[in-house]
């Protein structure tokens, strides 16, 4: 792993990124791992003027993981991360730690610590690098697109929550991924060229709501976009999780 820097952004505004290579076929994982996996974690502490360090994370691939479904990356992946300096008349040096899974034909935990001080002016070799990494982070869907483009139907026979989500945007879907609050896994997969199925394979046992709030990742060749969506639940299902 290594900190890289791009030209700074504005008076006290940084762009830098955490560029992890991986060798052969070796895997790492998104913020939600999947079935398999540990997410990565970072810490910042030790940085010298540092206001806040936002880090962004590139939408993932799915990946068979000798027969369990792992959200992540193949080769390696890099996080771009936005830097606000605490004093902007003053440099930041930038410390991290970076904890996170290393898998190939076993798993290993890996922990890497790098430091930077970041540049106040000029460019930087790394600015493509940084780019490259920023284009494939998830754009947010506003309300409104949501709406056009986004159709969710209850599946009412189904034995578990069941959604099926068609996706009318202009770009050819390839995958989904769906996040959920605590307590809940929702499991998706793809039906058909523009559709998807969601499951909620594991919910609370008591106090289920009328809906449930997930967060969707969904990618397509040109550019991946997030959206927050509410489910309704089934009057059963809603019912059967008060008993």
């Amino acid at each position: 792993m290594r900190l890289i820097a791009g030209a700074p952004r504005g008076k006290g505004l940084y762009a830098a990124a955490a560029e992890i290579k991986l060798a052969g076929a070796a895997i790492t994982y998104w913020r939600t791992p999947g079935e398999a996996g540990v997410p990565p974690t970072f810490s910042f502490q030790g940085s010298e003027n540092l206001g806040s360090a936002t880090v962004a994370y590139p939408a993932p691939q799915r990946i068979n993981e000798q027969g369990l479904e792992a959200f992540g990356y193949r080769g390696g992946v890099t996080f771009p991360i936005t830097v606000v300096a605490r004093d902007p008349a003053k440099p930041v040096r930038l410390r991290l730690m970076l904890d996170y899974a290393v898998c190939d034909n076993i798993c290993l935990p890996a922990k890497s610590v790098a430091e930077l001080q970041l540049p106040q002016n000029g460019t930087s070799a790394e600015e493509k690098l940084i780019a490259q990494a920023a284009a494939r982070v998830p754009i947010p869907l506003t309300n409104g697109a949501v709406q056009k483009e986004i159709v969710i139907t209850a599946d009412q026979a189904a034995p578990q929550p069941r959604w099926i989500l068609t996706w009318n945007g202009a770009a050819t879907p390839i995958d989904l991924f769906a996040e959920a609050p605590d307590g809940w896994d929702i499991e998706t997969k793809k039906l058909a060229d523009r559709k998807f199925s969601l499951v909620a394979i594991q919910q609370p046992l008591k106090g289920l709501p009328q809906r449930v709030s997930a967060q969707l990742t969904l990618t397509t060749a040109q550019q991946s976009y997030v959206f927050t969506v509410a489910l309704d639940l089934p009057a059963q299902a809603s019912s059967a999780g008060t008993k």
